[in-house]
């Protein structure tokens, strides 16, 4: 679904401040033309409704890869900095060494990168899928030319479908959001979990998805590989970021974050995230307000999805080692659980609204170099510095 959005560019986020009763990180480097502050949430809506069709099968194959063990985290402090590079953080080590390096050692340097894209695949989000796919290229090349040496990168995408809905609403109340799915029932009726029941739909539930239904789970290169498994890597993502408009229509992003990261996923999942010596990436793009449910069993969800990946990754430094980002535009519906997962994150997330829908569906490669103001000219260097920060695995 698509509703009114903001045409402020946030090239990178360093700052706490106080949006929707809660700590959320605030934005630096804002283009003038913003109509309204910016915060780490999901995008606004105003309450109509779409309907999608369905989507294609998990077909159940997995991809190579490397594992390893898994973190408890650690605080970390930033600034925000710039250079004939473009606004880049500087991140600062984790309190107490949580992903045990000691700056300029000497023997720092991660061993992988781990990227996971979470992508909306309701209506409306073809345009923004096609430049999301164009910009990967530029992106991916720059993230070559920061990693160390011989670092193995990882690429896996994710759709914001728990459950599936044909049709999807959102009401503002007071601040406050009511989401209304198929049959007029809420969010929670759609937030199905893999470990509950397994609904079969590809790149549902925090599974990867496989483009063409049994392609690979997920791409991987090396930084000092050949440029034909860069080229594969490339042309792999083109594909698997197109993953359609026919998802659900109650659109959860921070739900399938943290189901990735799950035992429950492995059929699909299995060698796509690495434990020590590895860099995750959450990086998530949705053009609506996070849908998933606030609580589960009295439990806040975005805290449960942030336990999931800190369990995935206690063998590196927990959420020391992770990073998110992506492209949310603003927030109008009060705390969600993405607030709470991207605050959770010591590494300040690096977020911005979304391009204009308008130009997003008749320039996608406008809107891919729009893109790439923050995925090739911040992210980058952010993944680089975190990695300097983690030890590499032997």
């Amino acid at each position: 679904m698509n509703h009114a959005r903001s045409l402020a560019f946030v090239r990178c986020l360093p700052l706490a401040a106080v949006a929707g009763g809660m700590l959320l990180p605030a934005a630096c480097g804002v283009d003038e033309r913003a109509d309204g502050p910016v915060t780490a949430g999901a995008g606004s809506a105003t309450g109509d409704a779409t309907a999608g069709p369905g989507s294609e099968t998990d077909t159940s194959a997995t991809a190579g890869g490397t594992g390893g063990p898994t973190s408890a985290g650690t605080s970390a402090t930033a600034g925000a900095s710039t250079s004939a590079g473009g606004p880049k953080f500087d991140v600062g080590l984790p309190d107490g060494g949580g992903a045990g390096c000691e700056g300029g050692d000497g023997n720092c340097g991660c061993s992988f990168v781990d990227l996971l894209f979470v992508i909306d695949n309701s209506g409306s989000m073809g345009g923004y899928q096609e430049a999301l796919s164009l910009a990967f290229p530029q992106f991916v090349d720059t993230l070559v030319q920061a990693l160390p040496t011989g670092t193995n990168v990882h690429v896996g995408v994710t759709s914001t479908e728990m459950g599936y809905s044909s049709q999807g609403s959102t009401s503002i109340t007071n601040g406050q959001c009511t989401f209304m799915g198929e049959g007029g029932q809420s969010e929670d009726a759609f937030y199905i979990t893999p470990d509950v029941m397994n609904t079969g739909r590809n790149g549902a539930q925090g599974r990867l998805y496989k483009p063409g239904g049994n392609g690979a789970a997920f791409a991987q290169f090396d930084t000092d590989g050949p440029a034909a498994d860069l080229d594969q890597a490339k042309q792999w993502f083109a594909q698997a970021a197109q993953i359609g408009e026919g998802g659900s229509n109650i659109e959860m992003s921070t739900a399938p974050a943290g189901w990735a990261t799950d035992p429950v996923n492995d059929p699909t999942n299995a060698g796509f995230l690495r434990d020590e010596g590895a860099v995750f990436v959450v990086f998530f793009m949705q053009d609506e307000p996070d849908q998933t449910p606030l609580t589960v069993n009295g439990m806040e969800t975005g805290q449960l999805m942030l336990d999931k990946i800190t369990a995935a990754k206690a063998g590196c430094g927990g959420l020391s080692c992770v990073i998110a980002g992506g492209f949310l535009n603003d927030n109008q519906c009060g705390g969600r659980p993405i607030d709470t997962f991207l605050a959770g994150i010591p590494t300040p997330p690096t977020v911005t609204n979304l391009p204009p829908e308008n130009l997003a569906e008749t320039d996608p490669q406008a809107a891919a170099a729009q893109m790439n103001q923050l995925l090739a000219d911040t992210l980058a260097n952010v993944i680089a510095q975190k990695c300097d920060e983690i030890p590499p695995v032997g």
